[in-house]
Order: structure tokens, then C-alpha cells, then sequence
């Protein structure tokens, strides 16, 4: 029986007859059939379209498809069928080579309006290995940032795990059924996902893992991401497969470099030498997705060697009112002698009130030591300000191009200010006041 049914119940029945894979699917639909449309073909229509042993498939699975039963296994365990007739189907999917004509989610999918990077290495991985995946899977979920990876062991299951650990969110991309867990020693991380992110496959449910489904799967994971960052891999290993679909996707590859006789880092280093961007620490990271998403409108990294706040430097940094005579404590004083950490001073000494929580929270996380957007966004968490990566990166730039901090390559400090501290009867800054002026 088939009345009452969607498109999507077609989809689900066209995408699981055996032999028929995405090529095939796409190659049947050209012209602008449905799903429908297809299942009501004769054999004479489908013989235009399809090889006699895919020809014969199609008929026999007609034949047998429950379209109730098939939908109720889904619903039972969770899980969403999406495909490429689905609004929900990811936009990054649909132009790369090969794309899947449908995924099984179980969770969520990626949110397209927040980034996401692919976080890919060795299963066998050092302690190097395991110390940067947490380091960059952690960075990353305090950013904002969603992570996504294979759910495997080392560091793939690693750098999900921090991750979640951080409040963040991460999604598996998987090479079998979303609803088998492998390995099982990452049973924890699974649920996980599948909590607060999602597990994603383009195999249906029940599908055990094959040693060919996972080259195969990690065109997703680079298709799903902004930018893919190799943690620690051998030059000639299953992550040079997901590196090569992601460069042929024209997505930007970063590294985290490791010593020249390791062989762990042996791929890393060599993708470096071949132009890879280097990551040291996440706001290496950072920096390239707000390039990419901006456009390419972001920073240039810049060299800068930090200011002291003692020595000569230091007197044409700023000024402050700590070296008021305190013979004169009692004086009328000019607007701007005393911070209100409520308030902000241009250089003409007026004060204005900072109404933004967000800007203040950023102010108070910059200091005249140069601190990088993951540090700055790490310190306003504590403060319980909730902002994404885009959202800072632009609240940075304006505050920069407004003159109320400074930026130097991916850092950012505090911009300096006059402030006059009248120290006389005439209302005139003395010799000893000017001396005793400091960065604020």
C-alpha cells in the first residue's frame, strides 16, 4: 500500500536499494523526476537509466519495501533521514564531488551559522598528540566553535571529547550505522554526540564498520568544516586521504608542527612545508576561520614585540593620576584623575559611560600585555557573557577601529590614554607629576 506517504518515504526506499549509489540515484533524477516519479516507472523507463543487475535490484526492492515499517525503525531509534530533497540537507554538501544523496543523523546536525573545523590525526597518537587534541578541542568550545571529527581513537575521539567536556559542541562523522558505536571503548563519547551534537552517516542504520566505508566518509568531514587542522599523523597514513578531499574541496589545512624525528609528526611537517597554515595554539585557529568567514577581510599576522610597562617606552605609552601630590588629594580634580571601572576616558580627558556589558567585559579582559581572541573569550566566559567567535572577532575590530584598543597581527591590548592630572594651584601638570605618570 502506498497512499499517504512524503517524498521523503520514497527517498528513504530509493537510497537503500543495494547497487544503487549516489551517482546512479543523482543520474535517475536528472531531468526533474521525484522520487515518486521513479518507483512508478516501468522497466522500459528505468532501462534508460540503469544497468540490468540495478534494474533488477529496483524491481525486487518495490516489491518488498514496507514504507510504514521502514519509517517506524527510524523514529524508534532516533533517528532523522535527510536527503538531498530535504531543506534540512546540509549546504555544504550538496556541490562537492561525489556528494551523499542522503545522511542519517542521529542528534543534530552542524548549526551553518556558526563555524566549524575538523579536527583529524593518528589513532595511534603520542602524548604530544593527545596533550594538543585536548588543548585545541577545548579552545575550540570555549570559541564557540563546533568540532568535528570521525569519533575515532587517538585523536579524533580525543579532541571531541575535550570538546564536549567544555560545553561545546562536536559532531562523528561515522563509517557505519549512527547506530552502532565504534570503537566501543568510546561509548561515552558516542552518547555524548548524540546528546549534544550529533552522529552522522550516510549508511543506514544497522551498517557494521568496513575498512572501505572510512576513506569514503572523510569527505564529509572536510565538507562539514571551515578549516581542517591535522594534529598529529605519519606522512602516509588514512589522514592524508581526508587532507587530499579537503584541499580538493578548496578548504584552507592548518598543522601542528612536531619534531623532525617523529615519525607521529611526519605528515604534519611535511603539509607544512608543502604551504599549510602552522597551529600553535587555537588562536592560530581562530584567526583563519574569522579570515575565511569574513571573506578573507581578516588580520594579516604581524610581528610585534610587547611593550614593557617599565622604561622608556612606558612614558609615551599613557598617563595616570598615581602620582598626584597627595598634598593636593583634596583638590578639585579635572574628569578622568580616577578610573570608574564603569566608565571609559578618550585622550581628551572626557568620560563616558560604557553601557555594553559585552564591550566592558572586553575591556576589562585586554590589559598592555598583548592577549589573542581565544584568551579574551576565555576570560569573559568567566564573566558570563555568552558570544560566539564571529560575534567577538567583530566586536574587537570595532573597538579597534574606534581607538579604544589596540591590534597587532591576532593580538589585541589595551590602547593607551592621556589623561591630565593637574598637580598645582594653576592648574598645570608639574615636573614630578609628568615623571610619575605610568601606564594605566
Amino acid at each position: 500500500m502506498t497512499t499517504g506517504l512524503t517524498e521523503k518515504d520514497y527517498a528513504l526506499w530509493l537510497f537503500n536499494i543495494e547497487g544503487l549509489g549516489n551517482r546512479s540515484i543523482s543520474k535517475l533524477l536528472s531531468g526533474g523526476v521525484s522520487c515518486k516519479d521513479i518507483y512508478d516507472m516501468t522497466s522500459a523507463e528505468l532501462k534508460t537509466y540503469l544497468k540490468p543487475k540495478q534494474l533488477d535490484a529496483l524491481i525486487r526492492s518495490r516489491n518488498v519495501w514496507d514504507f510504514e515499517k521502514e519509517r517506524k525503525k527510524l523514529e524508534d531509534k532516533g533517528i532523522r533521514f535527510i536527503s538531498r530533497i530535504d531543506p534540512e540537507y546540509p549546504e555544504k554538501l550538496k556541490n562537492i564531488p561525489d556528494p551523499p544523496f542522503a545522511i542519517y543523523v542521529k542528534g543534530k546536525l552542524p548549526d551553518p551559522d556558526r563555524p566549524a573545523v575538523a579536527i583529524i590525526g593518528a589513532r595511534m597518537c603520542s602524548d604530544y598528540g593527545k596533550q594538543m587534541a585536548r588543548h585545541l578541542g577545548k579552545g575550540l568550545a570555549l570559541a564557540k566553535v563546533q568540532v568535528i571529527s570521525g569519533m575515532a581513537a587517538g585523536v579524533d575521539g580525543i579532541s571531541q571529547k575535550a570538546c564536549l567536556q567544555a560545553g561545546g559542541t562536536s559532531f562523528g562523522i561515522v563509517g557505519s550505522g549512527v547506530d552502532i558505536c565504534y570503537p566501543e571503548d568510546n561509548r561515552d563519547l558516542y552518547e555524548g554526540l548524540c546528546n549534544l551534537g550529533g552522529v552522522i552517516s550516510e549508511y543506514p542504520p544497522g551498517t557494521q564498520p568496513k575498512a572501505n566505508f572510512f576513506p569514503m566518509r572523510n569527505r564529509i568531514i572536510s565538507a562539514l568544516s571551515d578549516v581542517i587542522v591535522v594534529v598529529e599523523a605519519r606522512q602516509h597514513s588514512g589522514t592524508q586521504i581526508t587532507v587530499d578531499t579537503a584541499l580538493e574541496q578548496g578548504k584552507e589545512v592548518l598543522a601542528v608542527p612536531g619534531r623532525l624525528t617523529d615519525r607521529l609528526s611526519d605528515g604534519c611537517n611535511y603539509l607544512i612545508s608543502q604551504g599549510a597554515g602552522v597551529v600553535i595554539d587555537v588562536s592560530d585557529v581562530l584567526d583563519r576561520l574569522w579570515s575565511i568567514r569574513s571573506g578573507g577581510k581578516g588580520s594579516d599576522v604581524q610581528q610585534f614585540t610587547p611593550r614593557s610597562a617599565e622604561g622608556p617606552e612606558a612614558a609615551d605609552a599613557g598617563w595616570s593620576a598615581e602620582g598626584t601630590d597627595p598634598a593636593l588629594a583634596g583638590a578639585a580634580q579635572e574628569p578622568g584623575d580616577h578610573v570608574d571601572p564603569d566608565q571609559e576616558f578618550t585622550n581628551d580627558g572626557l568620560i563616558l559611560p560604557i553601557a555594553d556589558p559585552v564591550e566592558r567585559a572586553i575591556l576589562d579582559a585586554v590589559d598592555v600585555i598583548p592577549i589573542s581572541a581565544a584568551g579574551i573569550l576565555e576570560k569573559i566566559a568567566g564573566s558570563g557573557i555568552d558570544i560566539t567567535i564571529q560575534e567577538l572577532m567583530t566586536k574587537l575590530f570595532e573597538l579597534s577601529n574606534e581607538g579604544k584598543i589596540n591590534q597587532s597581527g591576532v593580538y589585541f591590548m589595551k590602547k593607551p590614554h592621556k589623561k591630565k592630572c593637574r598637580n598645582d594651584a594653576a592648574g598645570n601638570d608639574t615636573e614630578e607629576a609628568k615623571v610619575n605618570m605610568q601606564i594605566i
